[in-house]
């Protein structure tokens, strides 16, 4: 009987403290927004390798737990909105290497993104993460290949336990928020993207 409820306490814990909790990191697209610069004049395409799609990732929370998440799958709607808010016209395309499909599109330039995320809490009673950060590294491409640019933006979220209460992926979607805002931005500015 001992053992069998050490049996039962060691699982019990296991499930209480080693769990990956599933958040998001889906951004506000209402606040994703170009102010004061006219769209750059060309059709860009963008990919999002499937495997990147279906890519859980996990990181620390608070209280020694974890959370999990889909970086690329939670972005793309606001990666599409970024693109979409700097250039005239944002195709998805499946395969970069088709190049009857991006003279199809008039695909100008292609854009990889590349997403890399940390997650933080001191916490030791609540998991949700209050400290997030994505850093956002785009390749930009001509259709042939040739590498135009490399655009690097990094975003961080931050929520405490007031705020996070109701809305456990506060701070992730506010580092998805900062840093597609960051991405903007930086993409607008770029004199290389405009020749």
């Amino acid at each position: 009987m001992k053992r069998l409820f050490t049996l039962a306490l060691l699982l019990s814990s296991a499930l209480l403290f080693g769990c990956a909790h599933p958040i998001t990191m889906n951004a506000n697209l209402d606040a994703v927004k170009a102010e004061g610069v006219a769209r750059i004049d060309k059709q860009v395409g963008y990919h999002i390798a499937e495997a990147d799609r279906a890519r859980e990732v996990t990181t620390p929370g608070g209280g020694g737990d974890k959370v999990s998440y889909f970086p690329y799958r939670d972005m793309e709607a606001g990666f599409y909105k970024s693109l979409s808010e700097v250039f005239k016209g944002v195709t998805n395309i499946a395969d970069p290497a088709d190049a009857k499909a991006l003279q199809a599109n008039g695909i100008a330039l292609l854009i990889k993104p590349e997403i890399t995320t940390t997650s933080f809490s001191p916490s030791i009673f609540t998991w949700p993460p209050t400290i997030f950060t994505v850093a956002l590294s785009c390749t930009v491409t001509d259709p042939q290949g040739r590498q135009v640019k490399v655009v690097q933006v990094q975003g961080e979220g931050r929520a405490e336990y007031a705020e996070f209460a109701s809305d456990f992926s506060l701070a992730s979607k506010r580092a998805s928020q900062d840093v597609l805002t960051k991405l903007v931005k930086a993409l607008a500015q770029d004199p290389d993207l405009r020749r």
